[in-house]
């Protein structure tokens, strides 16, 4: 009696793989040696094996997907070990055996022990090796080839399950928002954390599609629920968060990401998102429009994408900045910029990035997109220009210093909760007194060094006569009709 082939993951992944670029089934079953019914069950089962390998949750050379009996326990615990390699602390056998225990008593599995055979069959589940050598090395080892694999096999089946324009990648960057050309020396090369220069802060999560038709609202993460330039605020034109180290945490990612489904879910769409495998990142339930699938971190394509919509909204943002100091010098007024002033550019900022951006960083990340980049992708006016209009108005920049490099000065700011988990258990008990969206009215210490005085709210009478003063600069102008339209829809709405 012949005995049944056993497959592992990985190898079910080529399989799809395979199947998905126009194989014949016939020689793909010949090649692997299995029956054409085996390959028909392995395509009808593909979901759940792209899951397996995409999540980690599986050694990819383990053959069966058999779940836990506990298994929200093993779920903890998978969790705890990622935490663990992020920050490089040592993971072995008995702190193993000691953390499920104690995720076995907090999630009330009074009967469970864990016994020697329990933690064996976790580590077989989960590809789990401990070494004698150090973690960091083991660490490296298992990783080598995990963010090829992904790319090359994982990523592809959703591009191919998707449309482009349903396909999203999140991405985080940290702002020094009131950061001048003549106070770089103070930031370049050193890690911002604590004191004054941690007040200017922010982290920016923007996200677009792959074939940069449809850009998301950005999600500002600051350290104050209301700020005191959000005073008397009841709109703004991105979402904000916040929290005492202005980072993306799991609470607040989890917020977004129910925010964006409820979008999605109003224009009956079915996206799936991609992000960064890290710890902030966790699971969200409850999500019925968008798909959240997590890539292998600090890859050279996630690396890749990054110097494309992240690099032009930054490039964007320092040029609006040294631009609006410069008509504060030219116009001897004081400079001031609050958060406020900073969201408010950040989205006018948001939206001069081009399609031809994205899609031409996507394929450059090897995304191997149908989708070309049509025109240019110039966006802001060249270093030349710029440098040589502020040096004239008498803004030090600092010899040598390119708009690029200016833009990347802050790229090295944390923008994600790496926490141990003593840390993490006080954050959540903390949670609902410290961190929330932003609802209005509340004041609280901005940061913000410049705040100025206090502005009264205009009338309807001064929003009307500001609107007329606007359309006639309009109608004096060179313009398409669809400002007009705009004006006409302002003054509708006062």
């Amino acid at each position: 009696v012949r005995r049944k082939k056993s497959i592992s993951i990985e190898e079910k992944i080529d399989i799809i793989s395979a199947v998905e670029s126009g194989g014949k089934k016939a020689d793909i079953a010949a090649k692997y040696g299995i029956k054409k019914n085996s390959l028909s069950s392995i395509m009808k089962n593909k979901e759940k094996v792209l899951e397996a390998f995409e999540s980690l949750r599986f050694d990819p050379k383990r053959k069966r997907l058999r779940t836990a009996f506990y298994a929200d326990l093993e779920e903890a615990l998978v969790k705890w070990c990622r935490i663990a390699q992020c920050l490089n602390a040592p993971v072995n056998g008995p702190a193993l055996r000691l953390r499920a225990n104690d995720f076995a008593q907090k999630l009330g599995h009074t009967g469970f022990k864990c016994s020697n055979g329990w933690l064996d069959r976790f580590k077989a589940r989960y590809g789990l090796v401990f070494r004698a050598q150090p973690v960091e090395a083991a660490a490296g080892a298992a990783a080598v080839g995990a963010p090829t694999l992904w790319y090359q096999n994982i990523l592809p089946s959703y591009l191919n399950d998707y449309q482009p324009k349903n396909v999203f990648y999140i991405q985080e960057t940290g702002l020094l928002y009131q950061m001048l050309p003549h106070s770089t020396f103070a930031f370049k090369g050193e890690t911002c954390s604590v004191g004054k220069l941690s007040k200017e802060r922010i982290t920016v999560v923007l996200g677009t599609n792959v074939d940069g038709s449809e850009k998301l609202p950005l999600l500002v993460i600051g350290k104050n629920k209301s700020p005191h330039s959000f005073k008397a605020v009841k709109s703004l034109p991105v979402d904000y968060e916040a929290n005492d180290r202005a980072w993306m945490t799991p609470e607040v990612f989890e917020r977004w990401m129910h925010k964006l489904d409820d979008r999605f879910q109003a224009q009956q769409r079915q996206v799936v998102t991609l992000v960064e495998s890290l710890p902030a990142h966790t699971e969200v339930k409850n999500l019925k429009s968008v798909k959240l699938v997590f890539s292998p971190p600090g890859s050279s394509s996630w690396i890749a994408t990054k110097q494309g919509a992240v690099r032009s909204l930054k490039v964007q943002y320092r040029c609006c900045l040294v631009k609006r100091f410069v008509d504060c010098v030219e116009s001897n007024k004081e400079f001031m910029l609050t958060l406020l002033d900073a969201i408010e550019m950040l989205h006018l900022c948001w939206r001069k990035v081009t399609p031809e951006t994205i899609v031409k960083s996507y394929n450059e990340a090897e995304f191997e997109l149908e989708t070309k980049a049509n025109g240019s992708d110039t966006e802001v006016e060249g270093d030349f220009d710029l440098i040589a209009h502020a040096q004239a108005a008498g803004v030090e920049f600092p010899e040598g210093l390119s708009l690029e490099e200016y833009a990347a000065l802050d790229d090295g700011l944390v923008t994600c909760e790496m926490p141990t988990n003593n840390e993490r258990m006080r954050a959540k008990e903390s949670a609902s007194d410290k961190a929330g969206t932003f609802v209005g009215d509340e004041d609280e210490g901005e940061g913000d060094e410049f705040q100025g005085a206090e502005h009264p709210l205009p009338s309807k009478n001064e929003a009307l006569s500001a609107l007329e003063t606007l359309r006639k600069f309009i109608r004096s102008q060179d313009t398409d009709e669809s400002f007009h339209d705009s004006l006409a829809d302002l003054e509708k709405f006062i």
